[in-house]
C-alpha cells in the first residue's frame, strides 16, 4: 500500500530503546511528534532517555522490562495502553549477536540468541496485535498501524562465523513475511529493515561471544544513526523491506542476481582465515 504515514499523536512502542538503534529511532520519532513508549532492561538508561526527550517537549514514558519474559511482555503492553489509551506502532529493535564458529558454540548460546532475536519479538507482536487491530478499526482517514521488525541481512544470507545469529534472523524474516499476508486482514502493515554489521554502543554487551574466524571490520560498521534513519523512513513511507548500507544492499541484491558470486565471496573469507592460520604454524 502506497502511503505516507503521519506519526504525530500516535503511540509507538520501541523495544531495545535504551541504546543503539532503538534509542536513535526514538529520538527521531520524538521530533516527528510521536508519543513514545520505550522499553529495555536498563531502568537507568531508559529513565535518562525519557528525561532527555521530555526536555525537548516530547511525550515519552519508560516501561522497563525483559521482553524474553512473558509476564514482562504482557505488562509492558498493558501499561502502555493504560497510560496512553492506545497502541499504534510496534518497533522491534532489541537483539543480541554471537560471533563465533558453530563447532565451538553450545546449546545455551543457540537458545539465548533465538530467545532474544526470535521468540521475544514475535511474542511481543502476539501481545500487541489486538491493540494494533483496534487502532485500525477506530482510525479516521487512511491511518494504518504498523509493525517494524529490525532483523539483519543475515536473515537473507548465512554468514560464516555467525551461524546462531543467522538462524535467528532467518526465522524472524520468514515470520515477518508470513505475518505481512496474515495481518493484512487486520489492517496492520508489517515492515522489515535489514541492516548489516552495526556499530554498537557497547560491543561486549551486544556480542554473546567474539571469537569468529572470519574478518569482520567492527570499527568500520555502519552507525546506529544510519539504521535508525532507515527504520523511521520505512515506517513513514511504508517500505515493505529495506536493506541498510552498501554491504547489506550488496548481499541483498547479489543473492537475487549473482548468488554464486556471493557464495564464493563468503567462502573466500573462510579460505583467507585458513591460510593465515597455516602461515602461523610454518
Amino acid at each position: 500500500m502506497n502511503m505516507r504515514r503521519d506519526v504525530r499523536g500516535r503511540v509507538v512502542l520501541v523495544t531495545g530503546a535504551s541504546r543503539g538503534i532503538g534509542r536513535r529511532a526514538a529520538e527521531r520519532l520524538a521530533k516527528l511528534g510521536a508519543i513514545l513508549a520505550l522499553t529495555a532492561r536498563s531502568t537507568d538508561d531508559l529513565a535518562k532517555l525519557v528525561g532527555e526527550l521530555r526536555a525537548t517537549g516530547a511525550r515519552a514514558e519508560a516501561f522497563a522490562g525483559d521482553i524474553t519474559k512473558p509476564e514482562d511482555r504482557e505488562r509492558i503492553v498493558a501499561e502502555t495502553v493504560d497510560r496512553f489509551g492506545q497502541l499504534d506502532v510496534l518497533i522491534n529493535c532489541a537483539g543480541v549477536c554471537s560471533f563465533g564458529e558453530f563447532s565451538s558454540s553450545s546449546e545455551e548460546i543457540v537458545r539465548k540468541v533465538l530467545e532474544v532475536n526470535f521468540f521475544a519479538p514475535i511474542e511481543m507482536i502476539r501481545v500487541a496485535a489486538p491493540h494494533l487491530t483496534r487502532s485500525f478499526e477506530t482510525a479516521r482517514g487512511d491511518w494504518r498501524p504498523a509493525i517494524v521488525n529490525v532483523a539483519s541481512i543475515c536473515g537473507r544470507w548465512g554468514i560464516p562465523s555467525m551461524s546462531e545469529h543467522c538462524a535467528s534472523k532467518h526465522a524472524f524474516v520468514g515470520l515477518t513475511e508470513s505475518l505481512r499476508g496474515e495481518f493484512e486482514r487486520f489492517g496492520i502493515d508489517v515492515l522489515l529493515v535489514l541492516p548489516g554489521l552495526v556499530r554498537s554502543d557497547d560491543l561486549q554487551k551486544h556480542l554473546l561471544r567474539n571469537e569468529g574466524k572470519i574478518h569482520l571490520n567492527f570499527g568500520g560498521a555502519q552507525p546506529s544513526d544510519e539504521v535508525a534513519d532507515s527504520v523511521v523512513r520505512s515506517l513513514l513511507k511504508n517500505r515493505v523491506e529495506a536493506a541498510v548500507g552498501f554491504a547489506s544492499w550488496w548481499v541483498w541484491f547479489g543473492k537475487r542476481m549473482f548468488p554464486r558470486g556471493v557464495r564464493f565471496f563468503m567462502q573466500r573469507k573462510v579460505w583467507k582465515y585458513a591460510r593465515r592460520e597455516r602461515a602461523k604454524t610454518v
